[in-house]
C-alpha cells in the first residue's frame, strides 16, 4: 500500500510538471493571411534573425530585408541591402553602399505576395517562398506571439 502510494504521487508530481513545462510560452513568427484567413507559425529561437528577399517592384533588383526579434516581441528591421542603386535612392539612401543598418521597431510588417518572383523568408538553414503562406496577390500579416510550449510539441501550431 505504501510503494503504492508512492508511486501515485511520483507520476502525480510528473503529470504537474509536465502540465506545467507544457504551457510555457515560446515565440513564434506569425504570417496571417487576410484574405484567406489562415494563420501560419515559424518557430523561432530567443535570439532569431531572418531575412526577407525579393524583388523591387518597380525596379526588377532584389532587395534584402533584414530582422531581428527583440525580447519585446517587436520585429527589427536592422538593414537593407540591394546592389542596385535605383533601388537604394528609392528608399531615400544617397551614400552608394550597398548595405544600410538600421534599428526600426515595427509591431508587425504587412506584405503583398508578390505577382511576379515570390518574396522568400530565411530563417537559419530554413527557406520559404511566401507563397507557403498563401496566393499570389494575399495580404500577409507578419508578427511575434507566443504560443504555449506544448501546443508545438503535438505539432498543433
Amino acid at each position: 500500500m505504501k510503494r503504492a502510494l508512492v508511486v501515485f504521487l511520483l507520476l502525480a508530481a510528473v503529470a504537474a510538471a509536465g502540465w506545467g513545462l507544457s504551457r510555457l510560452p515560446v515565440r513564434v513568427l506569425e504570417f496571417a493571411n487576410t484574405d484567406n484567413g489562415r494563420v501560419s507559425r515559424l518557430l523561432v529561437g530567443a535570439d532569431a534573425s531572418f531575412l526577407v528577399t525579393y524583388q523591387h517592384s518597380i525596379y526588377g533588383q532584389t532587395v534584402t530585408e533584414e530582422f531581428t526579434l527583440s525580447p519585446e516581441d517587436t520585429i527589427v528591421l536592422t538593414a537593407v541591402q540591394s546592389a542596385s542603386g535605383a533601388v537604394l535612392e528609392y528608399f531615400g539612401f544617397h551614400d552608394g553602399a550597398e548595405r544600410h543598418p538600421m534599428e526600426r521597431h515595427l509591431e508587425g510588417v504587412v506584405f503583398r505576395i508578390a505577382a511576379g518572383e515570390p518574396q522568400r523568408i530565411t530563417l537559419g538553414s530554413r527557406e520559404l517562398s511566401f507563397l507557403e503562406f498563401g496566393e499570389r496577390g494575399d495580404r500577409l500579416a507578419m508578427a511575434v506571439s507566443r504560443i504555449p510550449l506544448g501546443r508545438v510539441l503535438l505539432g498543433g501550431f
